[in-house]
């Protein structure tokens, strides 16, 4: 951490952040001493535990930690009255009550989840120290209220007055960034010689950068810049730039394939592909330029109708891409427009709104239950000490435990964050010491306490501009305020000092301890899991069972594609797991647009269809307990045998579209070789001996 600390260049912006921040904090503790709140270092701290750099996360923030306070303070007035006279019953509601929340909150990957968590923690904050007295109970809960209120309404008020920071021109920023990197990608992927693992890993990082974009633009409603009230329309942009990317995959496939089959790129194709490539490059976009080249797309295509040789094929799939890639291009262009000049059509965002809801987004139940779990038991294994011992600084430790368990649990592996917090609440504990005996009883009257407080706050608040050295600043911060507990009169009481202290360590440390036996998830079984999450998906799309949209399927898989991503890199030996799971996105949406298919075409090839949708949905179920298990040859021989069909279909859309669906999908199973259309093996088959061999099938590239 000191090296993070000596490594970091603060810049002016961020002096000015703490110097906002230390203001807000001052007048909320200075309104609080004069109406005499019960304590009034609640409001200071719920000003550092707010603060963030942009006015409109900080807005979103103050509300939802506001709803889930009123919450947990309502539940604490539930719980407390009623269940006093049978304190383990009790412990054993906060408990759970604690781990419900937090079950809640962990399933939410918006800012919205800051409500159940706040509601859970809040609820102990309010209820264990009025165990003893439990009259009091309403009293406390609404001045926890009244102080967390005013602590939010001074950071608010003085971060939205005081040289405001917006996230706007943030996520413009951004947004403009990721167009020029969705151009360089399709610069790329026009390329067949191009490096593939350098293509799949700028795909995988602009799908996690998007993730990003899903939340930021949640913050929007709370600020007044420009795109204030642009949430929804930013998360359609989300969802057509994210439903480039396995469009880019697939054109570089049949690329590469085409210079595999013909030994270069078809000359009549090339003036095409340059046309594409170079209104993807091109600085303005219309939809006049999207109609020329669908034109040319159709032109081209027409040439192509008739012919069943490979080379044929994986053209005429090539084209499909193609126009997929113009329409969802052309979309993106004009969403960011439109946003930026104030103007979006809805046809257009309704176009894209269905794939930005929070279903596309990946949900794990099992973590999420497992989080619920260790907040519940370390919170009831500390009120249970504290029953048996009479400890008098218990209900601070019970209190602990719950925040504790619930402020890291986003992380894989929290522990190492709890132990830092335990050492900087140790830390903060001898600050605290400093100033209750040495600077507190020379201070009188408010301007000096707040002289006093000046060096410290501002310096430490700096610190919590950087990812890197937030957890040290914040915790540095609050414990000092907490456990400092300054009121309207100096009282030194060493003894209570270093008993709130001590409470807060055993509370954080039993946390710890329970979320390495329970809640800790490594980072190697976290990306298995994440990829046995879209196994099921696939299987799931396979039968018929999942009931998503086409492109909120797509989007949830690149979701988890996005989230594995950051993992790798505590877990780089994983590399080439990510390289798999690539081309699911593409065996997902064909199995989906087959699933369509199959009712518009004549029985006897609806019944192939079907063998390979259920092999397909067999193999991944299998590949669920057996990881790295070796590929089904008969879902490939499958595939040749419809392709086989479809190539003798009657022309029209239908054989059109499903030899476009086919070629995609045999081209994810394997990369080597063409079908041999000549032979048609038995579909119905699993692991027949007498099905041909495929290098190179699912279990090796997907």
């Amino acid at each position: 951490m000191l090296k993070s600390i000596l490594a970091l260049r603060p810049s002016v912006a961020d002096w000015v952040f703490s110097l906002k921040t230390f203001a807000a904090s001052i007048l909320a503790l200075y309104i609080a001493l004069m109406f005499d709140l019960d304590r009034p270092v609640w409001a200071m701290a719920t000003v550092y535990i707010v603060a963030h750099p942009m006015s409109g996360v900080l807005g979103s923030k103050a509300i939802y930690r506001v709803l889930g306070t009123i919450l947990g303070a309502v539940a604490a007035v539930a719980f407390v009255p009623n269940f006093v006279n049978a304190p383990v019953v009790l412990s054993a509601v906060l408990s759970i009550w604690v781990g419900f929340c937090l079950f809640m909150s962990r399933l939410d990957r918006t800012p919205r989840s800051y409500v159940f968590m706040l509601a859970g923690y809040t609820a102990a904050i309010v209820g264990f120290p009025c165990v003893s007295d439990p009259g009091i109970v309403f009293d406390t809960a609404i001045a926890r209220f009244q102080e967390i209120s005013l602590g939010i309404l001074c950071a608010t008020l003085v971060s939205h007055v005081v040289f405001p920071r917006h996230i706007g021109p943030v996520i413009a920023g951004r947004v403009d960034g990721w167009m020029t990197d969705i151009a360089k990608l399709g610069e790329e992927s026009f390329d067949p010689d191009a490096d593939g693992e350098a293509i799949q890993n700028d795909r995988a990082r602009i799908a996690a950068d998007l993730g990003e974009l899903h939340g930021l633009a949640l913050h929007l409603g709370y600020e007044k810049s420009r795109f204030a009230g642009r949430t929804r329309h930013l998360q359609a942009l989300q969802s057509a730039m994210a439903a480039i990317l396995p469009v880019f995959y697939g054109i570089y496939d049949r690329l590469v394939a085409l210079k595999t089959e013909n030994g270069s790129i078809p000359a009549e194709l090339t003036p095409l592909l340059t046309q594409v490539s170079d209104s993807i490059q091109a600085q303005t976009h219309g939809v006049e330029q999207a109609a020329e080249l669908h034109e040319a797309i159709n032109t081209y295509a027409a040439t192509l109708r008739g012919r069943d040789d490979w080379a044929s094929l994986l053209q005429l799939n090539l084209c499909d891409r193609l126009h997929r890639l113009v329409d969802y291009h052309t979309d993106c262009h004009a969403l960011w427009a439109g946003i930026r000049a104030g103007d979006v059509p809805d046809m257009l965002v309704n176009r894209w709104r269905e794939v930005g809801r929070d279903r596309s987004l990946h949900r794990d139940y099992g973590v999420a239950f497992r989080c619920g779990v260790t907040a519940s038991i370390a919170t009831a294994v500390v009120c249970a000490f504290w029953i048996m011992s009479g400890w008098p600084s218990g209900a601070t430790a019970a209190m602990m435990a719950a925040v504790g368990s619930s402020i890291m649990s986003f992380l894989d592996n929290p522990v190492p964050a709890l132990k830092g917090f335990i050492r900087y609440t140790a830390m903060a504990v001898g600050v605290v010491l400093i100033y209750s005996l040495v600077i507190l009883p020379g201070i009188d009257g408010f301007p000096l306490l707040a002289l006093s407080f000046a060096p410290y706050f501002i310096l430490l608040g700096v610190l919590i501009t950087s990812p890197q050295t937030y957890g040290f600043g914040l915790a540095m911060l609050v414990n000092v305020v907490m456990i400092l507990n300054v009121s309207s009169s100096y009282t030194s009481n060493v003894e209570m000092l270093l008993g709130g202290g001590i409470a807060s360590l055993f509370g954080f440390g039993v946390a710890a301890i329970f979320t390495s036996f329970i809640r800790v998830v490594p980072v190697d079984r976290s990306i298995r899991s994440l990829v046995r999450a879209n196994w099921r998906d696939i299987a799931a799309v396979a039968k018929g069972k999942l009931k998503l949209g086409r492109m909120m399927m797509i989007r949830r898989l690149l979701d988890r594609q996005g989230l594995i991503l950051p993992r790798l890199a505590m877990a780089p030996e994983h590399r080439e797991t990510l390289l798999r799971v690539m081309p699911e996105v593409t065996i997902a949406a064909v199995l989906y647009d087959l699933r369509q298919l199959r009712i518009e075409i004549g029985p006897a090839l609806s019944a192939k269809i079907d063998d390979v949708l259920e092999n397909t949905a067999r193999h991944f179920e299998d590949r669920l307990d057996d990881f790295n298990r070796p590929p089904d040859d008969v879902i490939l021989t499958g595939v040749d045998g419809v392709l086989c069909d479809a190539i003798a279909l009657p022309e029209g859309p239908n054989r059109e579209k499903l030899l476009i669906a086919l070629v995609a999908l045999r081209r994810t199973l394997a990369k080597e070789g063409a079908p041999a259309f000549a032979v048609a093996g038995n579909t119905t088959l699993r692991n027949g001996s007498d099905a041909p061999h495929a290098g190179g099938l699912i279990g090796d590239t997907a």
